[in-house]
């Protein structure tokens, strides 16, 4: 996994930096498997008013774009979601780009092109680290975009192989099982799989 950093001027304050992350969304980009670099730049420019905390290449390689400690413009207005776990949809809940990290996956989102085992691995490693870092993240709060937007934007295709990531995030060293990693996972785990690979 190579990491390199383009740093982009598209992002706010967290009020209260790292605890104020309690989750992540993925996204896809929307283009090339091969395209970080291209991506990154795109981010980088102040006219884009759009960015991600990471974006991930097909090949695993790693480009940082927004400080965890910053919130990235990656979401928009969206619906509220139970961050907190508490059973209740509160409205500081739905500002989405406050409490969570983004991770922009390149790949061209049509649910043919394939997420390879190296993107997704390199994606477990930053949802790990970030889990470390931030001391309300939540491993069953990383969902998908299209959870929360309210625009109908399908954002992640149910291609993506969720079972994988949860299991390297649980499992980093171990292969995936050969009967597939979903029934191998705990019932959280399943949950979130569900909720990203729905059609």
């Amino acid at each position: 996994m190579i990491e390199r950093t383009v740093s982009s001027p598209n992002h706010s304050v967290r009020p209260f930096g790292l605890e104020d992350v309690w989750g992540a969304i993925l996204h896809h980009t929307a283009t090339a498997g091969d395209s970080g670099a291209a991506v990154a730049r795109m981010f980088a420019q102040a006219s884009f008013k759009v960015a991600a905390h990471d974006v991930i290449d097909e090949h695993g390689n790693v480009w940082h774009c927004v400080p965890l400690i910053r919130a990235a413009w990656q979401a928009g207005m969206c619906r509220a979601y139970d961050w907190n776990r508490d059973g209740k949809l509160q409205d500081w809940e739905r500002y989405v780009n406050t409490h969570t990290g983004g991770i922009e996956l390149c790949n061209r989102g049509d649910g043919r092109d394939d997420f390879p085992d190296a993107q997704i691995r390199s994606t477990a490693v930053i949802l790990r680290r970030w889990d470390a870092k931030c001391p309300n993240f939540k491993l069953r709060n990383i969902t998908d975009h299209q959870t929360v937007n309210l625009n109908g934007k399908i954002d992640m295709r149910p291609n993506f192989p969720a079972a994988k990531l949860f299991w390297w995030i649980l499992h980093p060293r171990s292969p995936v099982p050969s009967g597939g990693a979903y029934a191998q996972l705990p019932d959280w785990a399943k949950k979130q799989v569900d909720e990203i690979k729905r059609d």
